[in-house]
Order: C-alpha cells, then structure tokens, then sequence
C-alpha cells in the first residue's frame, strides 16, 4: 500500500514555517481531558483524575491497581493519552472507597482528586482534550508566521488526517489490517516477519533475514525476546502453518488495531483526493453537525453557510459493511479508493470478532480556544480539540515538518 503513504498536505501552505524542536522534555507536551459531562459525586464508581508522566495509560493503570488490589480489566477509561508527555485523564473503580485512591502517588502516576459517579467510564466519553505545548528553540521572526497559520485554520478548520503514530513504529500497521481484510494470511506473515530491508535493528534485521529464507526456528532463536507479538506469530505458524488458524492464535486487540489502521489510511486517502475542498459542500454530501449526528446534503448553496461558521462538515468514509455511504461526487470518490485497495464493504464483515460496520468522520475539525505566546525562544501554545483529532496535525501545520517525528496527543486506537 505505498501508494498510499504521501506526505501530509498543509492547509496553511502558502504561510512559511515556523520551525522549532518539539517535546525535548515530557512537560511541552501537556494534555488534559475534557469530560463528556459533569460527575454526579454520587453512585458505585469512583472516578479518580491522574496525572502521568512518561508512561502509556496502560501503564498508569497497570500501577494503580497493583497498589489498591484491584483487576486491571475493569478499570474504566474514556481514552488512552501519549506516553512521552504529561497528560491528565479520569479513570473509574467500581466498588472502590475514593480514600482508597486519594492522594495516592506512584512513580510516573499520581491521583490528584476523586469523586463518585453512577457509570463506568467506557471509551469515547469525553468532550476533547486540551493541549498545551512548548515549541523550542523558535526564531522570534517566525512567530508571525505561527501565528497566520492559527488564524486561518481556526477560520477554515484543521484538516483531520490521522496522523503517522496511527501507523505503527514501522508504518505496516494498515499493511496489516489490509492482508487480514483480504484474507490474505501469506501476505500478513511476510509484512509482519519478513522484509528485513526495511528492518534498521541489526538483531531484529537478522530474524527477518531468518524469516525470509524460511527457517521459522532460527528466526525464534534470534528474534529479540522483548518483542512477544512477533515471537508468538512465529510460534503460531510453527503449529498451524500459513493460514487462519495461525491467525486465529493472535492477539485481538491487535488485529483489531490493524484493521483499523487501514480504515485510517482509506480515510486520509479520500480526504487527500478532495483536499482542495475539504471544507465546502457537494451534493451528496454526508455532513456532521456539531452533536455528531449526520445528515444528506440536497442543497449545497444552502448549507454552505453554515459549513463557513464551522456548525456542520463534509465527512469521509471510515469503511465497513454496514456504513453509511453518500451520492454524487463524494461516492464516485470513495468508491473509487475503495477499489483501488481490492476492497469492498462487504469485505470488512470479517467475522471472527473482527468485522467492522464502519461510521463517517468529519473531514476537519475546530481549533477552540487557540492561544499563543513567546520568551526567550520558546512558543507557548494551548488549544482545545475534539476527541480522536491529533495536535501533532496542528504542530505540522506551524512547523512544516512533515517527516519530524511528531508524537502526542490522543492515542485513539481501538
């Protein structure tokens, strides 16, 4: 799927960059969680609020139960947030006294207040999340230019790509989720173990090479032994051979993530092919009102009044058997990368826990609440974002660093 993988386009091109360095330490990159509603400080479930420095929520979670006693599986959580950065996000006990978490402080995670609250917290309940960030080493000249690009992608909304994290450390996650969506065992394996070209790691580079050549057992041998997911995989088709069984033996949330991944890729690609656009009405169009609901567009002259003021969006395809597709201009389009991936709705009724619906996602989102601010050779940025939108598109935008390695913000993988 090489051709899918461009370089970001930038909504702010014709404004030049504002160049700095980005998350030299956890503290530039602070993010705080913006529920999706008040807690009623009464019910079953304690709602703890943590702050966590360096490590993935996982992890937090992982430590917060270990000291309290408490399983792992039925902490509840609204989204998972970037390790490599300070982040701050509700977590739910149930049947669990707040004394018990109170205060409570842990290496890389602390719990800076407790409430009550009727329901466990599930994935998706939260409004956004609010970013503060530090842009280093930034020539006072260039803040003119940061400041452009906010203006206009506050007034135009920001183009909502899913962002290189979405893609795994070797960028094959949607690769992936391809090979599993086609049935295509043959071709999972080999991305997934083979391709030592493309392998920097010398250890891990002579495992591949192994894989390549076919030898599965010394491929084990010299496989890294941190590295559980690929160890297992050869395991696997050391059992059962090349086929659904040695998928079966995977991980699901894995899997699940891979297909997500591709999901992800199709999406940018649409939105990539109409870009120029991203932000006006066609006929046919599905767009998103502000409460998420969507609605057809039979009059775009009417409408597009509406999609100036940032009250409604055109939306792209997140693919799936069961979505909800538009007319016109806008189907020819998706249909079109939909094909050119060998795909079609009905593929993704996978089956096996992995079968996907599908939804729509707003082409843009709104940047509230930007503010901007410079000393001493830092740019102090803060803004609000809806769930599931990357600041790392933001910081892109002011910088134009496409290929920098860009991490943060919300981790919204399944």
């Amino acid at each position: 799927m090489c051709w899918y993988k461009r370089a970001m386009r930038y909504a702010s091109a014709p404004v030049p960059p504002c160049a700095g360095t980005i998350k030299s330490v956890h503290e530039d990159f602070v993010v705080e969680e913006i529920p999706a509603y008040p807690f009623s400080g009464a019910g079953d479930h304690t709602l703890a609020r943590v702050e966590k420095t360096g490590i993935t929520t996982f992890e937090a979670v992982r430590r917060l139960c270990k000291a309290i006693g408490f399983a792992e599986r039925d902490v509840g959580c609204a989204g998972l947030k970037d390790a490599r950065a300070v982040t701050r996000q509700w977590l739910s006990f149930e049947h669990i006294e707040p004394g018990r978490l109170a205060g409570l402080a842990l290496p890389g995670v602390r719990v800076l207040e407790v409430t009550r609250h009727g329901n466990k917290l599930k994935r998706g309940h939260l409004r956004g999340n609010r970013f503060a960030i530090t842009l280093r080493d930034v020539a006072e000249s260039d803040v003119t230019h940061a400041r452009s690009t906010l203006e206009l992608l506050a007034r135009r909304g920001v183009p909502n790509w899913y962002d290189d994290q979405r893609f795994g450390h070797h960028g094959t996650n949607d690769a992936l989720g391809l090979a599993l969506v086609r049935r295509d065992w043959a071709g999972f394996f080999h991305t997934l173990l083979g391709r030592p070209e493309t392998e920097p790691h010398a250890p891990t580079r002579a495992a591949r090479q192994a894989f390549a050549e076919g030898n599965l057992a010394s491929a084990l041998g010299l496989w890294p032994r941190n590295q559980n997911l690929e160890r297992g995989a050869l395991k696997a088709l050391g059992d059962y051979g090349t086929g659904e069984k040695a998928i079966r033996r995977l991980p699901q949330k894995q899997k699940q993530l891979y297909v997500s991944a591709l999901q992800s890729r199709l999406f940018n690609r649409c939105l990539e092919r109409r870009f120029d656009e991203y932000d006006r009405v066609w006929q046919g169009d599905l767009c998103q009102k502000e409460n998420g609901a969507c609605f057809a567009v039979s009059d775009p002259a009417a409408e597009q009044p509406r999609a100036d003021a940032l009250e409604i969006s055109p939306t792209g395809p997140i693919f799936g058997f069961r979505m909800q597709q538009p007319a016109g201009r806008a189907l020819e389009l998706e249909q079109a990368v939909l094909a050119e991936a060998g795909l079609t709705l009905e593929a993704f009724d996978m089956g096996g826990g992995l079968s996907q619906r599908g939804d729509r996602r707003p082409l843009r989102f709104p940047l509230r609440e930007a503010e901007l601010g410079y000393a001493d050779g830092s740019l102090k940025l803060a803004f609000v974002l809806p769930k599931g939108c990357y600041a790392t598109v933001v910081l892109k935008e002011i910088t134009k660093q496409a290929a920098a390695a860009l991490p943060g913000g919300e981790d919204d993988a399944p």
